[in-house]
């Protein structure tokens, strides 16, 4: 998406050289997500059927179509691809039967030292605060462990969810960007940013109140 991010700072070679590294030797998101780790091949069925539900497919443009075993284990393979460049990483959290109950994928550009991320919960536990808290979690992940000046994220423009979800993280709404899924077909989006110095000042609040 060439639209994204709109804020764009270069930053010094040695802080994009770290922002890769941190990227390719990451294995735990850690945190609020108890066992969080990067998504390997043999996640395939798991997100598959978890990322298949009506009720999730239909909001994440990154997603492949049809969701599928196979599509799934194409779309990991991806993921360790980008891993292995310093570009991105795509985590999964298992229940003990082994059901895949969230996923958060995240985009980075370390020239720009910004990220994007996106995620779902298992349908059961939307709606409970669960889906807030990973959403926190992956605030917290890119703004506190790997560290970027800013993430950017975009939202269907009918995904209340979501949208509430950004405006409680402290999300500034930017404007709308145009999203393109994998199949170069279009969706207009709302485009957010949240930069660490604002993350840390609602942090102190946060914790002042």
């Amino acid at each position: 998406m060439g639209e994204i991010p709109k804020t764009r700072s270069v930053v010094p070679i040695h802080e994009q050289d770290r922002l890769r590294n941190f990227v390719r030797t990451t294995e735990l998101m850690g945190g609020r997500i108890a066992g969080a780790r990067v998504a390997t091949p043999g996640d395939a069925a798991a997100l598959s059927r978890l990322l298949s539900d009506p009720s999730i497919a239909p909001w994440i443009y990154t997603l492949p179509n049809p969701i599928t075993t196979e599509t799934m284990a194409a779309f990991i393979d991806d993921h360790l691809e980008q891993r292995s460049r310093g570009a991105g990483v795509l985590f999964v959290s298992l229940n003990p039967a082994g059901e895949a109950t969230a996923y958060f994928d995240v985009e980075l550009w370390p020239h720009w030292s910004a990220c994007k991320f996106g995620g779902a919960v298992k349908p059961e536990r939307q709606g409970r605060g669960f889906g807030g808290a990973c959403g926190l979690a992956a605030v917290e992940w890119c703004l506190d462990h790997l560290r970027v000046d800013r993430i950017c994220q975009t939202t269907a423009l009918d995904n209340d969810r979501s949208i509430r979800i950004n405006a409680r993280l402290g999300m500034v709404r930017m404007g709308e960007v145009l999203a393109v899924r994998p199949d170069g077909t279009t969706r207009p989006s709302l485009y957010w940013e949240l930069e660490r110095e604002r993350w840390e000042a609602l942090k102190t609040v946060r914790r002042a109140s």
